[in-house]
């Protein structure tokens, strides 16, 4: 059944002058960030059943292999890795986690290899090579 395009569907109590409309499930779950709440579940939220979201998470049982360079500063600071998606509110950078405790997570990782500034084949690392 088609979709009427001018449909102003719920964002589930997460509605502002920004989100006035939550037509697709990341309109809610963009919604639920603006406002600086967690999403508790999915599997209640019309949109994400008519997507698909909640049968593809159920399913969903890849693992991913993460490669790259950052160039950074030399101040102090960090970097993290994390399921989910992140965002800025209330000063604080957070990671949406809740919908994920409805589904298996195996969040195991090795890091094999880990290095700060040039490539040196003999050096040893800390972290290379360590099962978490």
């Amino acid at each position: 059944e088609a979709l009427d395009p001018n449909r102003c569907e719920s964002c589930y109590g997460a509605e502002s002058e920004q989100h006035k409309c939550c037509n697709t499930c990341d309109d809610v779950r963009n919604a639920y960030r603006y406002k600086g709440w967690g999403l508790e579940s999915i599997a209640s939220i019309e949109q994400c059943k008519r997507e698909g979201v909640v049968k593809i998470m159920a399913d969903q049982k890849e693992q991913c292999n993460v490669v790259g360079t950052l160039r950074v500063s030399k101040v102090s600071g960090n970097f993290h890795i994390s399921p989910g998606k992140s965002f800025e509110g209330h000063n604080s950078h957070v990671h949406d986690l809740k919908f994920m405790h409805k589904f298996p997570l195996n969040l195991t990782h090795t890091i094999h290899r880990m290095s700060y500034g040039q490539f040196v084949p003999t050096q040893v690392n800390p972290l290379d090579n360590h099962t978490f």
